[in-house]
């Protein structure tokens, strides 16, 4: 979740959504599917076997299980001062990080302060399985943030771009769509329509994530009032382009602890998921049957961040700090393949993750004030968690292929150290972590993006982009 140039008003405003979050998240045990066996796990689903014949006739992307990233369509560099005469950021667009080969060698590129060509040759031989590139619209998106140009070079060389939608985003905390918000929505999604219409191949479009709010929920009456708001766009959106892909995404929420056990939640206990929580845009599902063509969710984790139920202000932020129990960290793997399983089962639908972050920063309140100061954060204190996960993810690939999911894409490549600063900020000082790769720029510094000193992270994106 970067400070990208292409979705600046989408990544200034998400840290908000989170305010409606009950809790964090986590993942499994387990180091081979071989191993998994979901009755060990699951007192609802007995069956650890999807049947794969139960979608009739299913689109080519989702026969495979594939990745990718996201973030922005190009992503900016702090330039050497000495090089580079101008404040202005260095873009390197997301297909050239994938596709050009002379990057290390590109004139612009080497003005980047601290550029490491070898480390960006190297990032780009672990980018070459890439098969998801994620681009995000927000509300006031111009044409102008995004190359279609590039966008169709990546399709071309069979990758497929993933559109995600937040228009109405943190709107959805406080009330519904006025009639004329709906009427200026159908009018943006008439543009997207007319933007997408020039590009030839598979596209992916994930219409508003994070939808299930409160808010949206609260009634059968609004939940069929939101269903008709986005089949009404998905309808306008289809007008003008062709093999295009639709899907709704939800927040994956719900109790989250290892020591919580209830029955609502339908596991041996609720790190593993929360099947009561997860059934509650059903209407919304069922009324979308015939629009959809795939269920979609995403996963967001940090060991802190403001108290969800106690958030204080812009600038007095209230922290909590999680134990690996309450958020079920050593649980998260699993309960992506749990969730996955219930989405097919429940919708008989394949089922994507177009994204998921697991910030890598730790805190530790020594002098127990309740603050966050930056000389109690370590960037670096749960690298091990992310990399644990991902590993787990790897291991349970051909369980997770059989429950249904056929991807997922990281939300960010790179730490940002300025990312949403003066906002909100759910994630506190954790929002400048929220990548798998990192460099020497500190948001302690001020420093407004990246440097070329590309530093990996464990082995995540190994693991992610493995072969």
């Amino acid at each position: 979740m970067l400070l990208y140039k292409n979705n600046l008003s989408r990544f200034f405003m998400v840290s908000i959504l989170f305010f409606a979050l009950i809790s964090i998240l986590g993942c499994s045990k387990k180091d081979s599917s071989d191993d998994i066996n979901l009755s060990d796990t699951n007192s609802t689903i007995k069956n650890n076997e999807t049947n794969t014949t139960l979608i009739k006739n299913p689109h080519p992307i989702f026969k495979d299980f594939n990745v990718g990233f996201g973030g922005s369509s190009s992503f900016g560099f702090v330039p050497d001062p000495q090089l580079w005469s101008s404040n202005e950021l260095i873009w390197i667009n997301a297909t050239d990080l994938i596709l050009d080969e002379t990057i290390a060698n590109n004139t612009s590129y080497k003005k980047i302060k601290l550029f490491n060509p070898d480390a960006f040759i190297a990032l780009q031989q672990k980018l070459q399985s890439t098969r998801f590139l994620v681009y995000w619209f927000s509300k006031g998106w111009k044409e102008n943030w995004y190359s279609k140009i590039k966008i169709q070079e990546a399709i071309d060389h069979g990758i497929v771009p993933v559109f995600v939608y937040w228009y109405f985003g943190d709107e959805l905390l406080t009330m519904m769509p006025t009639s004329q918000e709906q009427t200026a929505y159908l009018q943006d999604a008439q543009r997207l329509s007319n933007f997408l219409r020039d590009l030839n191949g598979t596209k992916l479009f994930i219409m508003e994530p994070e939808f299930n709010k409160d808010k949206v929920l609260e009634s059968e009456t609004n939940q069929h009032a939101f269903a008709t708001i986005i089949k009404n766009a998905i309808d306008t959106i289809k007008t003008n382009t062709k093999d295009i892909l639709f899907s709704l995404a939800m927040t994956d929420t719900g109790n989250r602890g290892f020591f919580d056990v209830l029955e609502s939640c339908g596991y041996a206990n609720c790190a593993l998921g929360d099947q009561k929580r997860w059934s509650e845009p059903n209407i919304i599902y069922q009324d979308l049957s015939q629009s959809l063509d795939f269920i979609s969710f995403q996963e967001m984790v940090g060991q802190f961040s403001r108290n969800p139920k106690n958030p204080g202000t812009l600038q007095s932020p209230i922290p909590i700090q999680y134990s690996d129990e309450q958020i079920g960290i050593d649980y998260l793997a699993q309960r992506i393949s749990n969730f996955t399983q219930f989405l097919y089962q429940k919708y008989n639908k394949p089922v994507f993750l177009p994204y998921i972050t697991i910030a890598t920063a730790t805190w530790s309140d020594d002098n127990n004030n309740n603050v966050v100061e930056n000389e109690e954060v370590n960037g670096s204190g749960w690298t091990i968690k992310a990399e644990q996960t991902y590993r787990q993810v790897n291991d349970l690939k051909s369980t997770l292929q059989r429950n249904g999911l056929f991807g997922f894409a990281l939300m960010a490549l790179f730490d940002n150290p300025s990312h949403a600063k003066g906002e909100y900020q759910y994630f506190m000082q954790n929002e400048y972590h929220l990548g798998v790769i990192t460099t020497s720029a500190d948001y302690r510094n001020d420093d407004k993006a990246p440097y070329g000193d590309l530093r990996f992270k464990g082995e995540i994106l190994d693991l992610v982009f493995e072969e």
